[in-house]
């Protein structure tokens, strides 16, 4: 009975804000981000695919021709009438909640595999990543968690092309899931230290001795004790602001394996679905990013290849063959993310799942890793959203937004022309979405036609 009268109010505010029925200004955005009661809180979960996914075909040229193996084929620029891809087609299964947008650039079009730097960020790839935006304006219950970035198999080769940025600084995923549950997951009595009040105490007044010292230092050493200064004092905060848990919080538990092993590359990756998964689901985060894999990354596929590394796939040399089966391979990790979200419970609305409330973007560092560019962009949409992502009512969408063009390239391709909107302005646009806004010079005017609040 409880269940049913929170699925009744559930529903009811649904209609308030406009989900069944017109559509107020403010009334979604108000339920899915305010935090009230028995609400839908949004949550967004980025997962960025390697070298690309294959947007060319195989005989695509030198820079491309953008009938590969992931843009649906539609029947119209805005549409519910498409067909998924053979890489794209790995996400049939809940095509009905997918958004599959086409005609974006990322950076310069032509960086190669240095597209790792811009791919989250803005095209001077000077300031935060999106995910580290969105986790500062969408907290979870611990403040040092508000932006999750899982790293599975990410630089383990010691090549450290991370996606997720702080400002200027590279961020570094937990790459052993083992170790990011461990992180995620106290013990009943580290819960209850954690949340003791006066829990920053001990680290305050370490603090207090550092700044008596501070006076006698030049000020180039302050500058540098200052940063660091800087970090202990967010320790603090993050500790006092600490919640407890959604309801029963379980630790999630794992088996030990070699994360940098081949052999165990497809159980290391569902092991960190489960923890992300978990993690939402207890409200520890609203934010998650999955990085599978490094561009240009080492580590086979065995699923696939024993003996050709993914990057060789990605360009073609090894064949036909393999060179799809790794694109649909790194597509269907995406597909068993979105299965593991299905399966766990919405934090904050009993009798929900959590895909109900999950914005998932899916996109790759580059278009294509043959011809190494990134124009015509791969990046899908999916989830409940909160009722904010506009999917076609139950049947998916397709939409190409160059009418919306801010940026043209010299090359193009033969299927959708130069004319392109840059990757930064997708980002404000979940931004804007998510009851906030990017801190990025140029353009970053919202594309119009993904949310129902933008």
């Amino acid at each position: 009975m409880d269940i049913l009268k929170s699925r009744r109010r559930f529903l009811a505010g649904l209609v308030a804000a406009g989900v069944y029925g017109p559509l107020t200004q403010f009334g979604l955005t108000r339920m899915a981000l305010a935090g009230q009661s028995e609400q839908p809180l949004l949550k967004v979960v980025i997962v960025v695919i390697p070298d690309g996914t294959a947007v060319d075909s195989y005989q695509g040229g030198p820079f491309g021709d953008g009938r590969g193996l992931w843009h649906p084929t539609a029947q119209g620029m805005d549409t519910t009438a498409f067909t998924l891809n053979e890489v794209s087609k790995e996400l049939e299964a809940y095509r009905n909640q997918s958004l599959y947008l086409r005609g974006i650039i990322s950076g310069p079009g032509n960086s190669g595999h240095n597209n790792w730097n811009y791919i989250l960020r803005d095209s001077a790839q000077s300031q935060s990543s999106i995910d580290v935006l969105l986790g500062n304006a969408l907290p979870g219950n611990e403040p040092s968690h508000r932006s999750l970035f899982a790293g599975p198999h990410a630089g383990i080769d010691g090549t450290p092309w991370f996606v997720s940025f702080q400002g200027k600084a590279i961020r570094t995923p937990y790459r052993d899931p083992m170790l990011m549950a461990e992180s995620l997951f106290k013990t009943p009595a580290q819960a209850r230290r954690a949340l003791e009040p006066g829990a920053g105490k001990l680290l305050e007044a370490s603090l207090a001795d550092i700044q008596d010292i501070k006076n006698r230092l030049s000020p180039g050493q302050r500058q540098k004790l200052d940063t660091h200064l800087d970090s202990v004092e967010q320790v603090i905060k993050d500790l006092e602001e600490a919640r407890p848990p959604v309801g029963g919080c379980e630790p999630v538990m794992l088996e030990p394996l070699d994360y940098q092993s081949a052999e165990h590359r497809t159980r290391i990756q569902a092991d960190h679905h489960k923890v992300v998964a978990t993690a939402l689901s207890c409200g520890i985060t609203r934010v998650a990013t999955v990085q599978i894999g490094r561009s240009a990354e080492s580590l086979n596929i065995i699923d696939v290849s024993r003996d050709k590394n993914p990057h060789d796939c990605a360009h073609r040399y090894a064949g036909e063959a393999v060179w799809r089966g790794t694109r649909q391979w790194y597509v269907r990790q995406v597909r068993e993310l979105m299965d593991e979200l299905s399966r766990h419970a919405d934090p904050d609305m009993p009798g929900h799942n959590l895909l109900e409330s999950v914005l998932v973007i899916v996109t790759s560092e580059m278009a294509d890793g043959a011809p190494e560019h990134s124009i015509d962009m791969p990046l899908v949409m999916m989830g409940g959203a909160c009722g904010l992502l506009k999917s076609g009512e139950g049947a998916g969408r397709y939409l190409n937004i160059t009418t919306q063009a801010d940026k043209s390239h010299h090359t193009g391709n033969p299927v959708i022309g130069k004319n392109f909107v840059d990757m930064q302005r997708i980002w404000a646009t979940v931004a804007k979405a998510a009851g906030t806004s990017v801190p990025y010079a140029g353009n970053v005017d919202p594309v119009s036609g993904i949310f129902t609040n933008v």
